[in-house]
């Protein structure tokens, strides 16, 4: 019966019916009484519901013939289970979740970029420096300076090529 098959594709996603009834625009009372068999859903109603859960009206009519339908997710080649509910989890996402999910991704991008950036600035980099003067014993020799400071060095040093 076709109450049967709404509760268990609702039950399936995880919805409430009040959440299931919200997603697609219908009213709750009507929708209980499709689970429970009291009314059978109008042809809008139906072509709503079998777009929403991805399958076909004949499908949710408990017609003979109609298949289960078949999950596209599960075939995906050298993905591996976690990723799987993770496409799944992503495609249930209503439009203003899943542009909220992608900020959240953006400024953790964001974070670890500036962090990253931060981090090279605090590196110490051992760099050669040559003879200051004329001393006995002052040859060149190796020093270690932060690498924010050889950059600002680098930013700030005359430009020594004669060709350019």
């Amino acid at each position: 019966m076709i109450g049967d098959t709404l509760k268990r594709l609702r039950t399936k996603k995880g919805l409430t019916s009040e959440e299931l009834c919200s997603k697609i625009g219908i009213k709750g009372g009507s929708y209980r009484n499709y689970e429970r068999n009291d009314r059978k859903p109008d042809y809008d109603t139906l072509v709503k519901l079998a777009d929403f859960y991805g399958v076909t009206t004949d499908y949710l009519l408990g017609r003979p013939d109609a298949k289960e339908p078949a999950d596209p997710i599960a075939s995906l080649p050298t993905v591996d289970e976690m990723e799987k509910d993770l496409f799944r989890e992503w495609l249930d996402l209503d439009e203003a979740s899943r542009k909220a999910f992608l900020d959240v991704l953006r400024k953790i991008v964001a974070d670890d970029q500036k962090r990253q950036a931060e981090d090279s600035r605090s590196k110490i980099m051992t760099v050669k420096e040559a003879a200051r003067s004329d001393e006995p014993g002052n040859a060149p020799h190796t020093a270690d300076y932060p690498q924010a400071l050889l950059d600002e060095m680098d930013k700030n040093a005359p430009r020594t090529d004669i060709n350019t």
